[in-house]
């Protein structure tokens, strides 16, 4: 019979069997063949629910048998005992169905198949254990039937605390190791308190006959509470928590049922540890329902419960022995030692837990201490960094009455040194002026990079100056790094105020101190500069180029130009670089050497990178649309290093995509080896574009010595050789071997090449020669409007030396 193509009959099996795969077909066949396996899914959930319920009424039948022999019915002996091995059976098809859950770790997967093997042993021994209840145990074929069930009963154990040992743990430390130890033997200690008591000594001491089932039923329980406590204390993260519950309560039941055995022969409470071992049983159905049909779950969720053991333990102990004492028991003096060893084995637990308590208390007051200092300054030189500065600063301005100095001082030239002879030595320079400073002057800061700050309390303009003099001498001396000896200079910009000024904050004097030391740049470094209040033209030039570049962004004054990236061999367009003009209302064209730095200086350099973004990637979707296969396969645009390290520059690279339809595949982010160099957020922002598909070309490459090392760790795709060694190339011969270098390193990193400038045919051919792909200058086209661009789309562009002079 079907319905809907799918089966409404269907064997326990077919129920228990994985659930089928989709097939990668039609979106529509996706959709039907979907709602056919969650209707498969659910029917298979019935089938471990109708199994919890089939054996919910077995357990009934149990309990109402041992009821009915408590109040004196006289029924047959062994009749509840009959049930047990149908239990069983019941519980093997819901341990295989929990082998079969769908995604269950292959460790758990693993364990289900153990548990599976010690319910059907189990099954075989409760058989063979009910037939010597029926027959007897007086002809050697019972007994060696009793012996095989003892025998498969303790295989059966065997194969549970396996399956449980090699659930994998929590990496725990030592301490926790001893703790987990400590509390597993109060556990344990309690278990043999209360075995002995209920079971072992009345058999050994009541009835003799069943001191070999007690003492057999006492070390079975006794190993099963050693594996639960494993998993409750060391964590089982691949089973589902809540199953790994419901096992240690079942785990509870057998030993509950182990404990009962002396009541087997008793006529009126006979029926009472068939009962408890179906009631475990049941509990096993639940606990590999639970496994297949419960909720995800990401974490173990025993830790709680682990915590309470010892004191659950202490709690048991403690009742068993009031209830022993005060009724007179035999075994008072047992039940006593037991009590206090299980109190000593906790209050040992709890002396170790203070100890690392102690210890963890002192490391968080170390790492606090380690955090404060960091947060407050720096890692390399040990001065406080920019943030506790602008604290000593705004503290020191506000105390009216005190005049305060600056001095902003900036290593010249500085990114020579690291690019000549690496980072190292740049650190140990950068440590060395920190120390100088600190000798020289009074509160020193390191500002950022290789700028540092020095506050000044109670010294007016002329002392700053002297003792910026003070500062340049001390770094006359040349600086030993690692075996070279280095001659170090700095600018140095002066900023004071009286303290008189309402006006005069933290941020003021930074900023003057700034515009003195750019001051002192201009007119040839090495010198120091006190700042004068006509230094503010520059920044004010800045503002109002900003404001009115703001402007231009919202109101449409800027527009894009495409330089053609060209194919040496064939001449034929493969991509465009987007670059940025400004059509000014009044000034006419602004060519952007003048509102780049404006823009970078005001932070407007974000947005219009997110403009010249959307604009290039729509232009590109454009083009593909237009043009078809004669389209530039790719845009490039150029990103500034502030933009990379925006929050949500990736965000807005996605959003300008999706908008225009274009696939990551037909865009890169062209960025200089400055904006991404110890940058790690910038870097991190290259890598994500990368996963998405987005080209990555390293620009102006071989300006600097760090480009080797950038290419360790920029996710670069293509490196664009820097005009200046293309600029003569024809003719000196130094050019010609850094090119040549270049595109070997390239061709051996497998990158492509791009040789930026090339303005002559010569130029041309010997860079092809070399091996380089793709070129882009005069020779073949200025920078181009869209529509120019789209004209020369189909033919190469090769142009004669001859035509560049009519450029």
């Amino acid at each position: 019979m079907y319905t809907s193509g799918i089966y409404t009959q269907r064997s326990i099996s077919d129920l228990l069997s994985p659930p089928p795969t989709v097939p990668m077909t039609r979106p529509l066949e996706n959709r039907r063949i979907g709602e056919q396996v969650n209707r498969v899914n659910a029917t298979r959930g019935g089938a471990t629910r109708t199994l919890v319920t089939v054996t919910a009424w077995w357990m009934s039948l149990a309990i109402g048998w041992a009821a009915a022999r408590a109040v004196g019915w006289p029924g047959p002996v062994g009749l509840a005992w009959l049930l047990i091995p149908v239990g069983h059976v019941f519980v093997t098809l819901a341990a295989a169905a929990a082998t079969r859950t769908p995604g269950i770790a292959p460790a758990a997967r693993r364990f289900w198949r153990h548990i599976t093997l010690a319910v059907i042993l189990f099954t075989f021994a409760s058989a063979g254990d009910n037939w010597t209840r029926a027959h007897g145990t007086g002809t050697p074929v019972a007994l060696g039937v009793q012996r095989s069930s003892v025998l498969l009963m303790v295989i059966a154990v065997g194969v549970v605390v396996y399956a449980l040992l090699r659930l994998p743990v929590r990496v725990r430390t030592r301490g926790e190791w001893l703790r987990s130890g400590l509390d597993g033997l109060a556990v344990l200690g309690t278990t043999l308190t209360f075995l002995w008591h209920f079971a072992l000594r009345p058999a050994l001491f009541e009835d003799a006959r069943l001191g070999v089932v007690a003492v057999l039923g006492m070390v079975t329980a006794v190993i099963t509470v050693m594996a639960v406590l494993k998993v409750a204390l060391l964590g089982a993260d691949p089973v589902h928590p809540g199953a790994m519950r419901l096992l240690a309560v079942a785990t509870a039941a057998g030993s509950l049922s182990s404990m009962t055995l002396p009541l087997a022969g008793d006529p009126r409470w006979g029926g009472v540890p068939p009962a408890i071992t179906l009631a475990e049983g049941l509990l096993l159905v639940l606990s590999a329902h639970t496994q297949r049909h419960g909720r995800p779950h990401t974490t173990p969720a025993t830790e709680r419960t682990a915590r309470m053991l010892p004191y659950l333990a202490v709690g048991a102990n403690a009742g068993l022995l009031t209830v022993t004492a005060y009724s007179g028991g035999a075994d008072v003096g047992a039940v006593s030692t037991g009590t206090i060893l299980v109190l000593g084995l906790v209050a040992l637990r709890q002396v170790f837990a203070q100890r690392d308590t102690n210890e963890l208390l002192a490391s968080m007051r170390r790492q606090e201490r380690r955090l404060e200092r960091e947060l407050t300054h720096d890692r390399l030189t040990g001065l406080i960094n920019r943030a506790r500065l602008t604290d000593v600063l705004t503290e020191a301005v506000g105390a009216v009455g005190d005049p305060v100095s600056v001095l902003l001082i900036d290593l010249d030239d500085f990114k020579l040194i690291n690019d000549t002879y690496g980072h190292t030595v740049g650190d140990q320079i950068l440590v060395t002026v920190a120390r100088r400073l600190t000798e020289a002057a009074g509160t020193v800061a390191r500002f950022g990079g290789d700028e540092f700050v020095v506050v000044l309390r109670g010294v007016d303009a002329d002392g700053a100056a002297g003792i910026a003099q003070r500062v340049r001498d001390a770094l006359a001396t040349p600086i030993r790094a690692h075996g070279h000896d280095l001659l170090v200079h700095a600018s140095v910009g002066i900023a004071a105020t009286a303290g008189t000024d309402a006006a005069d904050t933290a941020d003021a004097l930074l900023r003057n101190a700034d515009l003195a030391m750019y001051a002192a740049k201009d007119r040839g470094k090495a010198g120091h500069v006190v700042y004068t209040a006509g230094m503010t033209t520059r920044m004010v030039a800045h503002a109002e180029m900003g404001a009115q570049l703001r402007e231009a962004i919202d109101g449409g004054q800027l527009f894009l130009l495409y330089q053609p990236i060209i194919n040496l061999a064939s001449g034929r367009i493969t991509s465009t670089e987007a670059l940025v003009r400004w059509r000014h209302p009044e000034r006419g064209i602004v060519p952007p050497i003048e509102f780049i730095p404006a823009a970078e200086h005001t932070g407007l350099i974000v947005p219009l990178g997110r403009w010249v973004l959307r604009e290039a990637c729509r232009q590109q979707a454009e083009w593909l649309r237009e043009v078809g296969s004669d389209a530039p396969n790719s845009i490039s645009v150029n990103v500034a290093g502030r933009q990379l390290t925006e929050p949500d520059f990736v965000d807005h690279v996605i959003d300008a995509l999706e908008r225009a339809e274009l696939s990551p595949l037909h865009l890169a982010v062209e960025v200089t080896e400055t904006a991404v160099l110890d940058d790690p957020v910038a870097i991190t922002a290259l890598q994500r574009l990368r996963t998405l598909g987005v080209a990555v070309a390293l620009d102006d490459f071989g300006t600097a010595a760090s480009s080797l090392g950038l290419l360790l760790t920029c996710p670069v795709t293509t490196l664009k050789l820097d005009r200046t060694f293309v600029d003569r190339i024809t003719t000196v011969s130094r050019q010609e071997a850094v090119a040549t270098a270049v595109i070997r390193m390239a061709q051996a990193l497998d990158l492509d090449t791009v040789a930026e400038g090339i303005e002559t045919a010569e130029q041309a051919a010997l860079l092809r020669g070399l091996g380089y792909r793709y070129g882009q200058g005069y020779l073949y086209a200025p920078p181009l409007a869209a529509g120019a661009l789209a004209e020369r789309l189909p033919a190469p562009l090769v142009r004669s030396a001859e035509a560049l002079q009519h450029l």
